[in-house]
């Protein structure tokens, strides 16, 4: 399986704005950890058995999902919810790896980087009843990537991730409760700004 072109690579692309920028959320970050660990239990290197995720080590190929499950091998006693806060892997992670890979071509200004996609139409042709995607759309959702408010989930909407339904419902709640932490810091519980 091709992580490269998995969950967290497709949602970095959904992080684009119209003009190739890449915004600098906090929620964004926990999120392509989260995205990693949705594409970690896709490669089967995640798995749940009863009430425990078990691990296997072995790389996948792919830079910052083979970063983040080196360090989860090394301290293992740390939840899932602790990995996505502290992963140490990042959008901006994501983002070189795209660019690495060939997904995204980089353009360089004074003000800073814009990314083309150059994987948009593959994406686009990604077959929608796969579970993989399914759970995209729902860390996008979850996470704010569709360039709207980060939004909560229902089950139903979870139910075609399938196999990943596991990752994914552990993946949104963290977000849920991670985006409803940022916008008590900065001091908008009534949601009227986006932080996200």
């Amino acid at each position: 399986m091709d992580l490269a072109a998995g969950v967290a690579a497709r949602l970095a692309s959904l992080c684009l704005d119209d003009k190739g920028r890449l915004a600098d959320f906090p929620l964004w970050d926990v999120a392509a950890r989260g995205a990693l660990l949705v594409d970690l239990a896709w490669a089967g290197r995640l798995t749940q058995d009863d009430d425990s995720v078990m691990i296997d080590g072995t790389p996948t190929g792919f830079e910052p999902a083979d970063r983040l499950l080196a360090a989860i091998e090394v301290e293992p006693e740390h939840s899932l919810d602790w990995w996505m806060d502290h992963g140490g892997v990042g959008m901006r992670d994501l983002a070189e790896a795209n660019v690495a890979t060939g997904r995204w071509h980089v353009r360089r200004h004074l003000l800073g980087h814009r990314f083309q996609n150059t994987a948009a139409a593959d994406d686009a042709a990604a077959d929608t009843a796969a579970p993989d995607t399914a759970a995209l759309l729902v860390l996008a959702t979850a996470s704010g990537a569709l360039l709207r408010r980060p939004e909560p989930l229902l089950d139903e909407e979870l139910e075609p991730t399938g196999p990943l339904r596991w990752i994914c419902t552990a993946v949104t709640a963290h977000l849920e409760e991670t985006h409803r932490r940022n916008l008590h810091a900065a001091g908008a519980d009534d949601g009227s700004i986006p932080y996200y």
